[in-house]
């Protein structure tokens, strides 16, 4: 069973999230076939249209969250995502897994956001240290997959420890 918090971003938005993708790309001179991809099959346009939905992503945690987010700003893992410790990770399969790697800070809390424009679906959450135990190793790649039933529900999320210091929705 499919579960989670469904977040619509704008037209508008979702544009804001392909410029931006553009901008970030150039700015790190990122390239789909980049030594850290897996799918490096990606034409350039296919890789733009990913990183705009990854971006999409990002604005749809920080909308729920009811966090400042600027899809401008180069984080480049040496910032969270999201806030001060939000790392968003996005797939477009329903089902898909989140996915952790090593470069992921462990005192960070990753949340798998699900979906494709306009309709994103909050799937879950996990602390990165959590999700980096041995049980979620995968067999054949040097990350961790965990499955979106081993998640939190991320209404939780704001009752826990770790949205202790999120604003309050009205």
């Amino acid at each position: 069973m499919i579960v989670g918090q469904t977040v619509k971003i704008e037209l508008a938005e979702a544009i804001a999230c392909h410029e931006a993708a553009i901008h970030l790309i150039k700015a790190a001179n990122y390239t789909p076939d980049m030594a850290k991809r897996y799918n490096k099959n990606l034409t350039f346009h296919e890789y733009v249209a990913e990183y705009a939905e990854t971006v999409s992503a990002e604005l749809v945690v920080a909308k729920y969250l009811n966090l400042p987010f600027d899809p401008f700003e180069s984080k480049f893992k040496i910032k969270a995502d999201v806030g001060d410790i939000f790392e968003v990770k996005w797939t477009h399969w329903d089902d898909g897994n989140l996915i952790v790697h090593e470069y992921d800070r462990n005192t960070d809390i990753a949340i798998l956001v699900t979906g494709k424009y306009p309709f994103y679906r909050i799937a879950g959450w996990i602390p990165v240290a959590i999700a980096k135990r041995d049980r979620y190793r995968h067999h054949s790649q040097p990350n961790w997959w965990i499955a979106q039933h081993h998640l939190m529900p991320i209404d939780t999320l704001i009752r826990s420890n770790y949205g202790a210091d999120l604003p309050r929705l009205p």
